[in-house]
This record gives C-alpha cells, sequence and structure tokens, in this order.
C-alpha cells in the first residue's frame, strides 16, 4: 500500500503546511469556477490537497487508508494514480453544474478523487472484503452501492459537503472500473441487484419484526 501512503503523506504534509494562513490558500488554491475560468487552472489539482481543518483531513485520510489499499493492488501505479487525480480533477468541474453552482466558494478536499478510487474498487474487485463506515468487513461491491445512495440521497439537500462532486467522482472511477473488468456486463448487474437489496432491507425488516 506504498501508493495509498505516500497520497496519505502528501495530504498531510500539506495540511500541515497550509494550516497556519489556511484561508489564504484556501482562496489562492481552492477550485473556484470564476477564478478557474479567469485562469487560475492549477486550482484544479491543488485544491485535492486541501482541507478545511482536522475532522475534514481524518475523515478522508482514513477513508483512503481503508479503501485505496485493495485498488492499488489490482491496479499499479499508473492506473491507480491516473483514476485518483483525473477522478479529483473531472469531480471538480461539477461545480459547473448549474444547480450546484456556487461563485465565490472555493471547493477543496479529496474526496473527489477518493470517490473515484471507490468507483473504480466497485467494479475492479466487488468481491473483495474492505472496512467500510460501518467498521466491518463488507464486499467492496456493497461499500460502492452504500455510499452512491447516501451521496444520491443527499445531493439535492442544501449543504457544505460536495455530494454531486463525490458523484462525479464516483462515475468516473466506476467507468473505468468497468472498462478494467473482465465481465462489466456481470460487474453492472450485481452493482444494480446489491442496490435493490439495500433499499430492500427497511421493508425485509419490519416485515421480519411484525412476525417476530
Amino acid at each position: 500500500m506504498i501508493l495509498t501512503l505516500l497520497l496519505i503523506f502528501l495530504n498531510v504534509v500539506v495540511f500541515f503546511y497550509t494550516y497556519p494562513n489556511l484561508p489564504f490558500y484556501i482562496n489562492g488554491y481552492g477550485f473556484e469556477p470564476v477564478s478557474f475560468l479567469g485562469g487560475r487552472y492549477h486550482t484544479i489539482l491543488t485544491s485535492l490537497f486541501l482541507h478545511a481543518n482536522e475532522i475534514h483531513l481524518i475523515f478522508n485520510m482514513i477513508s483512503l487508508f481503508l479503501l485505496a489499499p485493495s485498488v492499488e493492488k489490482k491496479v499499479g501505479a499508473l492506473k491507480f494514480y491516473f483514476v485518483y487525480f483525473f477522478g479529483g480533477m473531472i469531480a471538480n468541474l461539477a461545480t459547473f453544474i448549474p444547480f450546484f453552482y456556487k461563485p465565490g466558494i472555493p471547493g477543496i478536499g479529496a474526496s473527489g478523487a477518493i470517490s473515484a478510487l471507490i468507483g473504480l474498487g466497485t467494479f475492479l474487485c466487488p468481491g473483495k472484503l474492505v472496512i467500510s463506515q460501518f467498521l466491518i468487513p463488507l464486499p467492496f461491491v456493497v461499500v460502492g452501492a452504500f455510499y452512491f445512495l447516501s451521496n444520491a440521497l443527499n445531493l439535492f439537500i442544501p449543504s457544505n459537503i460536495g455530494y454531486h462532486v463525490h458523484m462525479v467522482g464516483l462515475i468516473f472511477g466506476s467507468f473505468f472500473g468497468l472498462i478494467w473488468s473482465k465481465n462489466w456486463i456481470k460487474g453492472i448487474l450485481i452493482f444494480i441487484i446489491v442496490l435493490i437489496l439495500i433499499m430492500s432491507l427497511p421493508y425485509i425488516l419490519s416485515m421480519v419484526l411484525e412476525m417476530l
């Protein structure tokens, strides 16, 4: 998991370097649509290494630590970093979508790039057990399905969290997970079945409780 640890190391170093003057770096290196179109093209990449506070950093790095190594082992350095960095940069462009367009508010964080890796793992190694947000081992496809649903359900709720950015990153990574997998049709079918089962859980549980 050297590739993953290197990303974590870089994010932590940048955080402590920028922390004493964080507003300056967020305004200068965060991704903001108007400034990007005005020539600050570097922000589409630099924003991936900025975090608003310790909690923001910790949650992103824990997700990276728990989920990225499985993908790293599967694809190697070139594909791993390609999906991470390009996925994060493409995810930033989600801020141009009219409904989510917020001029003057820079977007920061590695979550769009991490979402791309989650999408990649969901279809490239669906059966691989990983530690999820529930702190129990689950198949990657189940974690990916939960992640998809949690972001989709919150997509149009006003929030400081970039659910739209997560979704675009997830879709980007999923695309490459499908084309690099041995059977993309099977991958899509398994994902749909898992989604249906997860969405059916409340009804199944309620039926079980009624029977008890």
